[in-house]
């Protein structure tokens, strides 16, 4: 009977070393698995591959531009014949990328339309965005809306909104990019929705940013998503301070939008390769494979 219970108890051993051994390397399987998100991000391009840069891809051009329009007009379809006063300070907001009567850049599309168009209904009244521009005044602008919509129905203007778009805000954005040292689409898409909200200049505007940026995190090196999360940080806070005092929700849809960017560069998704997915202003948006 002793002998018996020595077998038993050295058997007990010898199977409880065996569970032991096959428990642990089940572990190590499990730690060593990949997850989801790293798998995803095995699968996603090299986003310094010049070639998915947004001067060169169409496709991935069009994709940040239809995150701005999320941001914008709360839709992915770009919208040309948006025009609304939302009490920013900005007077009349207009267009695919919100021009504004405030700040000239409406006043210019609309002198350039009328060049190549002279009597199109927009055309009376660039008298009075002359006037009210650098202020937040509509005087003069009664019945500017009912005339945007006619006028943006032309494909010529708009194409024209496209030009002037790519004239005030993308190539300028494009070469900020380039001279900081940013690589990755998704860097440039950053820039490139500073530059259509901010603008170049000003004490708010985005080269203001970039100076704070460089002071605070230095130059970009070889950690852009550090250094790109450090001016997302810093465009809040000019975001606060350029519009504080107007819309009462000014200060949660500045927020919401900062940190749909963050979303995206925290997925990491820097190549902006599709599915893209973010948040904003409460609402979810999805690009798909297809760009659908």
């Amino acid at each position: 009977m002793k002998r018996a219970t020595r077998l038993s108890r050295r058997w007990s051993i010898v199977l409880a070393t065996v569970a032991l051994v096959v428990l642990s390397a089940g572990v190590l399987a499990v730690a060593n698995r990949p997850s989801p998100e790293s798998l995803n991000a095995a699968e996603l391009p090299d986003p310094s591959d010049p070639r998915l840069s947004l001067t060169v891809d169409a496709e991935r051009k069009q994709r940040a531009a239809q995150i701005t329009s999320t941001f914008e007009n709360s839709t992915l379809e770009l919208q040309y014949d948006y025009v609304e006063n939302i009490g920013d300070g900005r007077g009349l907001t207009a267009g695919r990328a919100g021009f504004t009567s405030a700040t000239g850049d409406l006043l210019l599309l609309i002198r350039r339309y009328t060049e190549l168009r002279p009597g199109n209904a927009l055309a009376p009244y660039l008298p009075a965005l002359e006037a009210v521009n650098g202020t937040d005044s509509m005087m003069g602008l009664g019945g500017f809306a009912d005339a945007w919509a006619e006028v943006a129905a032309n494909p010529d203007f708009r194409s024209l909104q496209d030009q002037v778009v790519d004239e005030l805000y993308f190539f300028p954005a494009m070469t900020m990019a380039a001279d900081l040292g940013l690589k990755t689409p998704l860097g440039q898409m950053i820039m490139w929705d500073t530059m259509i909200q901010h603008g170049a200049g000003g004490n708010n505007g985005t080269r203001a940013i970039i100076e704070e940026t460089q002071e605070n995190a230095g130059p970009i090196g070889q950690d852009e998503s550090a250094w790109l999360d450090a001016f997302l940080d810093a465009r809040l806070r000019h975001l606060l301070n350029m519009y504080r005092g107007t819309t009462e929700d000014a200060d949660v849809s500045s927020e919401s939008r900062i940190e749909a960017l963050r979303s995206l560069l925290w997925a990491p998704n820097l190549a902006l390769e599709p599915p893209l997915t973010w948040e904003v202003y409460g609402d979810r948006f999805e690009l798909t494979a297809r760009d659908d």
